[in-house]
């Protein structure tokens, strides 16, 4: 997992593996304000973006979940997040199992889970495997906007 915020990243050219650096310099090239709620393409199949507007609720109605095939960036564009973290543990309950059609899966509640409030231009970056619990409060449920880069770790393997 990466903590960061998209200014500082685009100052410090080089200091994440290159595929991150290239989708954080696709996104700081694009209205992300204006651009409406949905999928849009940056690098066909391999790398495109999702524009998200949830509600957040409480930490305990959010399910942890991981992927097999993407990477995300997270970067919150309006409102306030909290993320639940954790490392993937052996053995930890697959709550749904959606990693055949939408690479996706939902766990149980793991025994060590850290928690990062992201603000306004703060992302994270979540590897292929590494659990994640998103759009959970930071005090009341309230709407936010955010920015979702999903890469295929096709890209880690043959852009390096």
């Amino acid at each position: 997992m990466i903590h960061g915020r998209l200014a500082d990243a685009l100052a410090q050219p080089g200091q994440y593996p290159a595929v991150i650096s290239r989708a954080l310099a696709l996104l700081a090239t694009l209205d992300l304000a204006a651009l409406p709620a949905g999928r849009h393409p940056l690098e066909g199949d391999v790398m495109f973006l999702l524009i998200q507007e949830p509600l957040t609720g409480e930490f305990e109605s959010k399910r942890p979940e991981a992927h097999v095939q993407h990477a995300d960036i997270q970067l919150l564009l309006a409102g306030e997040e909290v993320y639940g973290v954790a490392l993937a543990e052996p053995g930890l309950q697959v709550l749904e199992d959606l990693r055949d059609r939408h690479d996706i899966a939902f766990f149980g509640v793991p025994q060590r889970e850290a928690r990062i409030t992201l603000r306004p231009g703060e992302f994270l970056v979540f590897w292929p495997g590494e659990l994640h619990r998103p759009c959970c409060a930071a005090g009341s449920p309230a709407p936010i906007r955010k920015a979702v880069v999903k890469i295929h770790r096709s890209l880690f393997e043959t852009h390096r």
